[in-house]
């Protein structure tokens, strides 16, 4: 554990004893769990972290974004909103209620050495449609929990844009808790590219006519441990899913794709699409696909695959042959690789946003 001054004592707390408090996190799974060997937390439960952040922040740039709340580690710094926003401040949360189509810029900065544990509720009111680019930032050493319970009702939508730029050093694990009422359309895009070690927890259950269509983008590339678990629920009839995850790993770094669809006895007309595709640009990377159909009905369309490569020689020679550098030439089938995940994203300010942030990572490795 890191010795701390005298004067920061009291502010800080065994992981352990935070956890044991904490009212978002559900119970870390056991040692007999599968799971467990994918997952490095019991080497955190003996650090200390700051349980009393900085709230001094330095805020973003803004980008043409008409509404946007900032947020350092889970209290509010700055928000800017709609009186068609309903706002409900609590301990560590924050409710949003959206009666208007909007689109909202929410950045999350994160102190060092700190732990975070925060819930966001979300719900949209029928015949909204909602637009959502969420970023969490910095939080070297950090610990952060960070729990979404959202909840759809009847005509709505939302699109969501998640991107996850933290410390190398930090550990976060994050749940979405998603209720898909009648006739509601999710679209969801996770980039994961940073942190220590990182959860990204999906849980969705869908009512009839819903459609959710999820993405998840894993950059694994420096001994990085990086999980996507999903699971959804068609509950009722002509609900349709689309699931794909991609990662790009290399140095050590280990990803996991485990992901879970349930099919209710009685359905009729649902479909079900799941997908998990990785490429392993080094000898010394890891992924492991754990796809999963639990099928109780007669009167569906449902599919599930997994694939695990590497970069193509041929194609790199080729390339090459053109007068291109080998490392202009890997970028390029990388960039091909995961650009079809970058069709998830409904808003075009926000689509450009990613494209930037993917090619300044391509610059910086």
């Amino acid at each position: 554990p890191k010795i701390l001054k005298k004067k920061d004592m009291k502010m800080s707390s065994l992981l352990s004893d935070l956890l044991d408090k904490s009212s978002n996190l559900k119970p870390i799974p056991g040692k007999r769990e599968e799971r467990w060997r994918f997952s490095p937390l019991d080497t955190y439960l003996q650090k200390e972290y700051k349980t009393v952040s900085d709230t001094h922040a330095t805020l973003p740039q803004r980008s043409g974004e008409d509404y946007w709340i900032f947020f350092k580690d889970s209290k509010v710094l700055e928000l800017e909103l709609p009186p068609s926003v309903h706002v409900r401040h609590g301990q560590d949360s924050l409710e949003l209620n959206f009666f208007e189509d909007i689109s909202v810029y929410l950045h999350m900065d994160h102190s060092k050495a700190t732990f975070v544990d925060f819930s966001l509720n979300i719900i949209i009111q029928e015949h909204v449609n909602v637009h959502l680019y969420h970023t969490y930032e910095s939080g070297s050493e950090g610990f952060f929990l960070h729990n979404e319970n959202i909840k759809l009702e009847p005509y709505s939508g939302l699109s969501r844009t998640q991107i996850q730029d933290l410390s190398p050093t930090a550990v976060l694990i994050l749940q979405s808790n998603i209720h898909l009422d009648n006739n509601t359309l999710l679209k969801d895009f996770a980039l994961l590219k940073e942190g220590e070690y990182v959860h990204n927890l999906v849980h969705v259950d869908m009512h009839y006519q819903s459609e959710v269509d999820i993405t998840s983008l894993l950059l694994s590339h420096n001994q990085q441990r990086h999980i996507f678990s999903c699971d959804i629920n068609h509950l009722a009839d002509r609900s349709k899913s689309t699931l794909l995850s991609k990662q790009v790993i290399r140095n050590h770094s280990i990803c996991v794709f485990d992901a879970n669809t349930k099919i209710e006895q009685g359905t009729k007309g649902t479909e079900a699409k799941q997908t998990s595709r990785a490429l392993l640009l080094d000898e010394s990377a890891q992924v492991h696909s754990m796809p999963h159909l639990e099928i109780y009905s007669d009167d569906l369309t449902a599919s599930h695959g997994s694939t695990v490569g590497e970069l193509d020689m041929q194609s790199i020679a080729y390339i090459r042959s053109r007068g291109i550098s080998e490392e202009k030439a890997r970028e390029i089938l990388i960039n091909a690789f995961i650009s079809d995940t970058l069709e998830n994203i409904n808003d075009a300010e926000h689509k450009i946003r990613v494209e930037k942030l993917l090619g300044a990572s391509d610059e910086t490795e």
